[in-house]
């Protein structure tokens, strides 16, 4: 017979993986920024039930008091488009930078279709 798995207990909180729902029209003008964790090592999980989308880039749209002069381009360590620059269903951010903390960033993503959205990413500790 097998031997059962080992459950292990993380010395800590764990991250967050924020789902969000992404859509190929115009986003409403004044929606809330997506909240990242440095931390706690969240991540964000953009979804299209529509149809396959890509990242075409993340932009520094404001600085916060804590952040860094210089805060980095890309705010999550994998680089996006460079990293994958195929139209997906789904793509995860993965962690997000230290460098990039209490600033927020605008996604941009273009739809197999041509049409493009914008939703907004809030890094903090």
């Amino acid at each position: 017979m097998a031997e059962a798995a080992k459950v292990f207990q993380f010395p800590g909180e764990i991250g967050d993986c924020k789902i969000y729902v992404v859509h190929n029209g115009p986003e409403p003008e004044d929606h809330p920024a997506i909240q990242i964790s440095i931390s706690r090592q969240d991540s964000v999980h953009w979804t299209s039930y529509s149809q396959k989308f890509r990242v075409r880039e993340l932009n520094l749209i404001r600085k916060g008091p804590g952040a860094v002069a210089k805060p980095p381009e890309h705010p999550f360590y994998r680089e996006f488009p460079r990293d994958n620059p195929n139209y997906e269903v789904q793509i995860n951010s993965g962690p997000a930078k230290p460098e990039a903390y209490d600033c927020t960033y605008e996604a941009h993503f273009d739809f197999e279709d041509g049409t493009q959205g914008d939703p907004h990413i809030q890094i903090g500790k």
